[in-house]
């Protein structure tokens, strides 16, 4: 008997969700929400890629750095052109590390705030005997990722450049060029 009761009881459990009624009656209306300002095509947030070609030197500490407004949540990335493959920038994320022989070691990082944001260089050697080619004429990019764009995109590899800017929906068109000192 106990059987037919589980034979039963699991028929039940496998028809019910099959089950449909009719449709409810329309709820009542809601109250209108005061209209926002129109915008050209739904959320623009500012400029969110910047490029600029610097030196480090002595004479700057070997650090550049800009007064930026930077919200609360969001995020801060930076890039240095690394090299040139096929005619196209190889871009790498900060930090980056330079391994020489004898245990030299020379790192371009980048730190920020709400309000401004730096890139410098450091090394565990005198970073005046640096050739030029790791100092001067330096292009970075900065992407400025709100907080939402990462949270909705939490799994992304930030480390790539082209995959950054197809998230953020910009082309090379986009970037703005920038001074830095």
């Amino acid at each position: 008997m106990k059987k037919i009761l589980y034979l039963l009881a699991f028929v039940c459990v496998l028809a019910l969700p099959a089950c449909e009624g009719p449709e409810g009656p329309q709820g009542p209306p809601g109250l209108d929400g005061v209209d926002g300002e129109d915008g050209e095509d739904g959320i623009e947030v500012l400029n969110l890629v910047f490029e600029g070609q610097v030196t480090f030197s002595e004479e700057n500490d070997f650090a550049i750095g800009s007064q930026f407004e930077i919200e609360r949540g969001d995020n801060l990335l930076v890039f240095l052109e690394w090299a040139q493959a096929e005619g196209s920038s190889v871009w790498r994320q900060l930090p980056q590390n330079v391994f020489f022989d004898e245990g030299a070691i020379l790192t371009y990082n980048y730190q920020y705030t709400t309000t401004f944001f730096n890139v410098f260089m450091q090394g565990n050697f005198d970073l005046t005997q640096l050739d030029p080619e790791w100092t001067d004429n330096q292009r970075i990019r900065i992407v400025l990722l709100p907080g939402f764009f990462v949270e909705e995109n939490a799994r992304m590899d930030f480390s790539d450049f082209d995959a950054v800017m197809e998230l953020i929906g910009k082309e090379e068109k986009d970037i703005v060029q920038m001074d830095f000192k």
